[in-house]
């Protein structure tokens, strides 16, 4: 029997619902996200339960190294919120906000508060997203990052089947030992689990696990 409009589209979407599990600060309500992302010169650990799929509260460790050399860790919880969320047949889109306060340990120990903004859009072949954040410590040392990420999917996968994904990061963050970071990379969603493996033009590696339970 041929499948009517209405439940194609609600097939597409539970497809685009599963994919975006991943990487965004709000799923859906009780999931719980382990995030993590590695390099050399930032590594940074999301842990957040969705108190409903549109709100959600994580804890944070964020390891910078500084343009000394010196490494500062920062440690807060956060709560996430999803502000706007666009669903149509071939595409979705979201807006993300997030914030928190916490301490910022490296020579000296600091208060430090965060605030972040994401916005992405993909369908099953392109995706296109944009992350700003902005820390402030009671010290002024201020620290912001910007990431801008490009993606191709080489095929079209079905729910069932190993999602593969072709992207261009670029990272900038003036205040880190490596303020510009250009990094191709391969993102790779089975079931429960992504990883994201690259290395930048500048030789620095990237490895990147998220896991949904």
């Amino acid at each position: 029997m041929k499948p009517d409009k209405k439940s194609l589209m609600l097939l597409i979407l539970s497809l685009f619902a599963a994919l975006n599990v991943y990487a965004h600060p709000v799923s859906y309500k009780g999931a719980t996200t382990l995030m993590t992302w590695s390099q050399p010169f930032l590594n940074d650990t999301w842990l957040v339960y969705s108190l409903n799929h549109e709100r959600a509260v994580a804890a944070r460790v964020m390891r910078m190294q500084m343009r000394d050399g010196e490494d500062s860790t920062l440690y807060l919880p956060q709560f996430n919120f999803l502000m706007k969320r666009w669903n149509e047949p071939n595409l979705q889109a979201n807006i993300y906000t997030y914030g928190g306060y916490g301490a910022l340990r490296g020579q000296n120990t600091t208060g430090a508060g965060l605030t972040g903004l994401e916005l992405d859009a993909e369908n099953r072949k392109y995706y296109a997203s944009l992350k700003y954040e902005s820390m402030w410590t009671s010290t002024g040392d201020d620290v912001q990052q910007t990431v801008l990420r490009l993606g191709i999917a080489p095929y079209e996968a079905e729910y069932n089947e190993l999602t593969s994904w072709f992207m261009l990061q670029v990272q900038y963050h003036p205040r880190l030992s490596r303020s510009l970071a250009v990094t191709p990379l391969g993102r790779f969603f089975y079931k429960s689990a992504l990883v994201e493996v690259g290395s930048s033009f500048q030789s620095d590696w990237m490895l990147n696990l998220m896991f949904h339970f």
